[in-house]
C-alpha cells in the first residue's frame, strides 16, 4: 500500500526525469561550449543535476535558467581548475632545446627542483606564468613590475632550467 509521501516521491521523479528529457542535450551544448570537451561536458552536466536533484525539496523559481546558469558556472569552474591543475605537462617543454623535434620527458620533482634554485623573482614570474598561466602583462600587474622585467626574468629562468634539465 502506497502512502502519500510514496507517491509525491514518485511524481517528483518522474518531473525531475522529465525535465532531464526535454533540456539534457542543451545543457550538454552549453558545457561543451565552455570546456570544448564532450566527456567533461557530460560530467558537468550530470554533477548539476545530480545537485539540482539534492535541491529538489526547494526548487527554485525558474528551475530551466537555474539550470543553464548552474550548468554554465560548473563548467567555467571545471575549465579554471583543469588549467589550474596542467602545470607541469605546460611547463615541460622548457626543457626542450630550441627546434628539438621530440616532446621532452621531465621529472616533475626535477622541474620542481630546478625552479627551486632560481633566484626567488624568477621562480614567481616562471610560477605565475607556466603554473597558472597568466600572461607576461598579468605577471608584471600582480608583481608590480614592468612587462619588460617580468619578460627578461621569465627569459633568464628559461635559460637556466633549461641548461640544469639538460645536465640531470
Amino acid at each position: 500500500m502506497a502512502t502519500q509521501a510514496d507517491d509525491e516521491r514518485r511524481r517528483r521523479q518522474e518531473r525531475f526525469a522529465e525535465f532531464v528529457a526535454a533540456h539534457r542535450a542543451d545543457f550538454v551544448r552549453v558545457a561543451l561550449g565552455v570546456l570544448r570537451d564532450a566527456a567533461e561536458a557530460e560530467d558537468v552536466v550530470q554533477d548539476t543535476l545530480a545537485n539540482l536533484w539534492r535541491q529538489a525539496d526547494a526548487p527554485p523559481d525558474d528551475p530551466v535558467a537555474y539550470a543553464f546558469r548552474a550548468v554554465r558556472l560548473n563548467a567555467l569552474k571545471r575549465r579554471e581548475r583543469r588549467r589550474l591543475h596542467a602545470p607541469l605537462d605546460a611547463v615541460a617543454d622548457i626543457a626542450a632545446p630550441s627546434g628539438s623535434g621530440g616532446a621532452p620527458t621531465v621529472d616533475p620533482l626535477a622541474m620542481e627542483r630546478a625552479i627551486q634554485r632560481l633566484p626567488p623573482p624568477q621562480q614567481a614570474v616562471v610560477r605565475m606564468r607556466y603554473y597558472l598561466g597568466l600572461s607576461l602583462a598579468e605577471v608584471a600587474r600582480a608583481l608590480s613590475i614592468s612587462s619588460n622585467t617580468a619578460a627578461s626574468r621569465c627569459r633568464y629562468a628559461l635559460a637556466t632550467l633549461r641548461r640544469v634539465l639538460r645536465h640531470q
